[in-house]
């Protein structure tokens, strides 16, 4: 069945960084299913920035009506170099350019003839940024930027069941999975069904 609107629960949330929730935006890395996208819409979108904490409602229902044709394509450009960065960082393979110069294009881009206000690391845009869809790629191109110059690298990591990626932020630095509840718990039956 084609899903056309994503439900976001806190599950889609584990990696640590929107920048890696971002990349975590399909149903599965390792095993993708016939309808592995999660970002069918605009509205998914939106939707998406609002669940992940980053849009107020109004700012996510702006981008949500964003109509460009362009618009869905970028931002899983941008999600696609984001999980090719952190993935190849995540196996210890160095920093791959091309993905990286994608996220650096995007930003520069999206940005271009534009004031932008800044949050700390981040951009703050406008409430009428939020409906134009150049600034929206731009804020999503350097969430993945910011994130490349601040995640502690060596606590990157990708589940071996999914493929998400997530920051290990566990006392003792041992965590497998990215989520427990659903990777880890499909990994404990699979491996008892393998024993029958």
């Amino acid at each position: 069945m084609f899903v056309d609107h994503t439900a976001w629960v806190p599950e889609h949330f584990i990696g640590g960084h929107p920048a890696l929730d971002l990349a975590n935006a399909v149903f599965d890395r390792r095993n993708p299913p016939p309808h592995n996208e999660l970002f069918n819409s605009a509205a998914d979108i939106g939707n998406w920035l609002f669940s992940a904490g980053l849009a107020n409602e109004t700012d996510a229902a702006a981008v949500a009506e964003i109509r460009d044709r362009h618009f869905l394509g970028g931002v899983r450009d941008i999600r696609e170099a984001s999980y090719a960065l952190f993935a190849a960082i995540a196996a210890d393979k160095g920093t791959p350019s091309e993905p990286l110069g994608l996220l650096f294009s995007h930003t520069a881009s999206g940005l271009e003839g534009r004031q932008v206000d800044w949050h700390g690391t981040r951009f703050d845009l406008a409430s009428l940024q939020w409906k134009d869809p150049a600034p929206v790629t731009a804020f999503l191109a350097h969430l993945s930027i910011e994130a490349f110059f601040t995640l502690p690298r060596a606590k990157l990591h990708a589940c071996p069941r999914c493929g998400w990626l997530f920051v290990d932020t566990s006392r003792g630095g041992k965590r497998r999975w990215c989520n427990m509840r659903v990777c880890g718990n499909r990994e404990k039956i699979a491996r008892h069904r393998g024993r029958d």
